[in-house]
């Protein structure tokens, strides 16, 4: 059998003890080249998951496998999604943090805390890393609503210094109003605009 990976053609027997090989051979090409995985199309066949057990049905019959790559606008929308479900998980934790604040913090408060600010700071940075993408208006779904949604992470911008200072001096009370009367107004401006952006699907490797 034959697996073309980009440009890259690598040949194979078919030979069902070679299928962990088979697999650890296209993981390492996408690794190297920084490609991000699809699906696979086995003799003309798009196959999306169990990998697996396909190569062991077919292993003697299977010619041609072409391993699709993600395009742009695939990576945007998994970004895109995987944005709008940190958003959605992380709304109603933000008032249960925000009332341990202001009532009794402990270790596990702090690390909550720690954690958002880790999900702050990687929503701000995709955001960015999307928004210079040449030609983004083709790419996600509504470019006026994807503006809308940039608008609605700068306020998230202003938010991170203001509660990364009150982090430093401790300030419980400060903390607490800033997650409860700023964080959820911003995150459930954030979460409505990308309820029009998000796309579906998401699978990554192959096995």
């Amino acid at each position: 059998m034959y697996i073309h990976i980009q440009n890259e053609v690598i040949e194979f027997k078919n030979d069902i003890q070679l299928i962990e090989e088979i697999f650890s051979t296209i993981n390492n090409c996408l690794e190297k080249e920084s490609l991000e995985f699809s699906h696979l199309i086995i003799d003309n066949n798009s196959i999306y998951d169990n990998f697996y057990d396909n190569f062991v049905q077919n292993i003697d019959n299977i010619q041609k496998v072409e391993v699709a790559i993600k395009t742009i606008t695939d990576l945007v929308n998994d970004t895109l999604l995987s944005t709008f479900k940190y958003i959605e998980n992380a709304m109603p934790l933000i008032s249960e943090l925000a009332e341990e604040f202001y009532q009794k913090t402990n270790e596990d408060t702090w690390s909550q805390l720690s954690d958002m600010l880790e999900g702050l700071q990687w929503i701000i940075e995709t955001l960015t890393n999307i928004d210079e993408i040449k030609d983004l208006k083709t790419i996600v779904n509504d470019y006026s609503i994807w503006n809308e949604y940039v608008q609605a992470v700068s306020n998230l911008t202003n938010i991170v210094p203001e509660l990364e200072t009150a982090m430093i001096g401790k300030d419980i009370i400060l903390i607490a109003d800033i997650l409860l009367y700023e964080m959820i107004a911003v995150f459930e401006n954030m979460h409505a605009k990308l309820k029009f952006l998000v796309p579906r699907v998401v699978e990554k490797g192959v096995n």
